[in-house]
């Protein structure tokens, strides 16, 4: 069966979590003692990867804890892990330590101290790339490389050397808070660390006179107690899973073994959670060869992305045929709101690192001159630590955001994927995008920021796994020249700030408004739009090839293969289903995102009751159990 995993975090009863934090403390202490002491062969974990980590770990530990087996099992799986995923990046590192010279340092001037050059990083990473496709080696690997020289750098400009050792470049990867896996027990029934078992139960729902399921979790865990002998604890409480768990457990879902893991919340209290692991089934994709559509999305200047679909045409040599308007969705507020959160971190930061000075500061003069410490030197602790806890609080909302933010964009893509019977998602290849330059002010700044950060990953993580739920496929195209090609002539054009004619008269890298300079063409339009259309057209050469010669093969938009398109009006309606609703009011003259009011809004040529229906979430809900 074609499955996915999927992972569910469930928040323990209050009864069970004293019990899972001591099981927790016991396994933190075990797991970071592992890794410490098989960090020297690191290239034992390089190999073989067949089989359970812990495995790898037995053969080559000498020292043991004393916890039993099974919880040996699950302490040795959660550190070969570890070591496996380390094992990795330090073959990365060895392959671009040639590349480690001072012409990825910029120098220090009047203005600025000494930085990396990131082009020249990007471009160092990318010959080797070309250089290791050619030799017939993976290059899966490129953003790691490009990480991986970006760590030395910062190495470089806080010590002045290189590092010429995997060992000088990342010390020992500990963790701070507790984790373990119990993929090395025997399952839920018959595990010797921890039991569980999951009951159904049918009822009514009164609101919709349906018969509906639920389910509920019963765990037990094996932990030290106080006086740190192992014992059996009580079963917990009955624990309610998600209405989400239930459906996938009615479809047929699998369990697969939990994790346990520690949280903090903002006040600092640590929290326990279970991850629930289910198997979900996954929908099989069609043949390509029956594939006539593909979806493009650009990552926008302007706006987060900007959608594009393409049909490849019944005669050879015809250019493609657009059959969508450019869906923009528009996250500008909220970028807004991120880039103030962003100047308060930076502005907390400071603070602490003036006190953390003056502590630093008293402590030496204590140290070497007998100084007492001055009065106001608790003081000057406390501060510290709540500076320090605001930041975690701001960096953890920081981070909701953006994937909550994820998933809204890979939820709108699914679905306007979906409303055109498009089974092919195709977008920028991260690994090549950097975006380079301090922008055009406080918001150009935020922007590249922004681009350059968890966004754009978490989104191609979040999309992919639910593309494969739905057996939509997803592919990475090269976004070189996507942005300063006329997607009607391919011919190259540039970018202006705006379509004005006062902008029009000096051309800009990052402008916003593309302009084609053909007197035969004279195309312009957002270069968001304009961008989105030419990656939807890789992936229609893409397309073609595979069906002519049954090949995969990359395409660039220098490339003969890539045709430009074509705009079909009439065929650029919205395929929306019946819904039997009405739309949601619309708030002023923006269509806001459900739940996202006065923060991320969709823009399009469509009328705005369609994109009222666009934005609810019934909407997707109804094309998802449709499709």
């Amino acid at each position: 069966m074609k499955a996915q995993s999927l992972s569910f975090p469930i928040r323990l009863p209050e009864a069970i979590q004293a019990e899972a934090l001591r099981l927790l403390d016991a396994s933190h202490g075990a797991i970071n003692a592992i890794v410490c002491e098989l960090w020297p062969q690191l290239d034992l974990f390089a190999a073989d990867r067949r089989g359970p980590a812990w495995k790898q770990v037995e053969k080559h530990l000498i020292t043991r804890n004393g916890h039993g087996s099974r919880q040996q099992r699950n302490e040795w799986e959660s550190a070969g892990r570890i070591l496996r995923a380390q094992a990795t990046r330090k073959q990365i590192f060895e392959t671009v330590v040639p590349l480690l010279t001072d012409a990825l340092i910029r120098p220090a001037d009047e203005k600025r101290p000494a930085r990396k050059d990131h082009r020249a990083i990007s471009d160092q990473v990318r010959a080797l790339r070309t250089q290791l496709r050619d030799e017939g080696e993976d290059v899966d690997a490129f953003m790691a490389m490009t990480n991986v020289l970006e760590q030395a750098c910062n190495v470089f400009l806080r010590t002045g050397t290189f590092p010429q050792t995997y060992s000088e470049l990342q010390p020992v990867p500990v963790h701070s808070a507790g984790q373990i896996t119990f993929a090395g027990d025997d399952g839920m029934l018959k595990g010797q660390t921890y039991r569980a078992r999951i009951e159904h139960r049918l009822f009514c729902d009164l609101a919709s006179h349906e018969e509906r399921t639920n389910a509920s979790l019963w765990l037990r865990l094996k932990a030290p107690d106080e006086q740190h002998k192992w014992a059996w604890g009580a079963w917990s409480v009955e624990i309610p899973l998600p209405e989400v768990v239930c459906g996938y457990l009615d479809q047929g879902a699998t369990t697969q073994a939990p994790t346990l893991r520690e949280v903090r919340g903002d006040d600092g209290q640590r929290l326990v959670v279970l991850d629930l692991i289910l198997e979900v089934p996954a929908k099989y994709v069609s043949d390509l060869v029956q594939e006539k559509r593909i979806l493009g999305f650009d990552w926008g200047v302007r706006s987060l992305i900007t959608v594009s679909i393409l049909e490849k045409p019944d005669v050879d040599g015809e250019p493609p045929r657009q059959m969508s308007r450019p869906v923009f969705l528009d996250t500008g507020a909220l970028d807004g709101k991120q880039a103030r959160l962003r100047r308060e971190i930076d502005r907390l930061k400071s603070c602490k690192q003036r006190y953390d000075t003056l502590i630093e500061q008293a402590q030496q003069a204590s140290k070497k001159q007998r100084i007492p410490l001055p009065p106001h030197f608790a003081e000057w602790q406390t501060r510290t630590e709540g500076y320090e806890k605001r930041i975690g609080q701001c960096w953890d909302m920081y981070a909701r955001r953006n994937q909550e933010v994820a998933h809204l964009a890979a939820n709108l893509l699914i679905l306007l994927a979906l409303l055109f019977d498009c089974r092919i998602i195709c977008g920028e290849n991260l690994t090549t995008l950097k975006t380079i330059g301090r922008g055009r002010g406080v918001r150009g700044r935020f922007r590249n920021w922004r681009n350059n950060t968890t966004v754009r990953g978490e989104l191609w993580r979040v999309l992919k796994y639910k593309c494969y739920l739905a057996g939509i496929r997803t592919r990475t195209v090269e976004p070189r020249g996507t942005t300063h090609t006329c997607p009607r002539c391919h011919e190259p054009a540039r970018t202006f700030a705006s379509p004005a004619s006062a902008d029009r008269r000096k051309a800009i890298d990052w402008g916003a408004w593309l302009c084609c300079e053909n007197p035969a063409c004279g195309w312009n339009g957002a270069r968001d739009y304009a961008a989105s259309l030419n990656i939807a057209a890789l992936g229609i050469a893409f397309l073609r090839t595979y069906c002519e010669t049954g090949t995969y093969r990359g395409f660039r938009m220098t490339s003969q293969e890539v045709k430009p398109c074509s705009y079909i009006g009439q065929g650029a309606t919205q395929l929306l289903l019946s819904q039997g609703f009405t739309t949601r009011p619309i708030k002023g003259k923006h269509v806001y995102y459900a739940g996202w009011s006065y923060s991320i809004r969709l823009c399009t040529s469509h009328p705005a009751t369609t994109l009222a229906i666009l934005s609810t979430s019934q909407l997707r809900k109804n094309v998802l159990r449709s499709a």
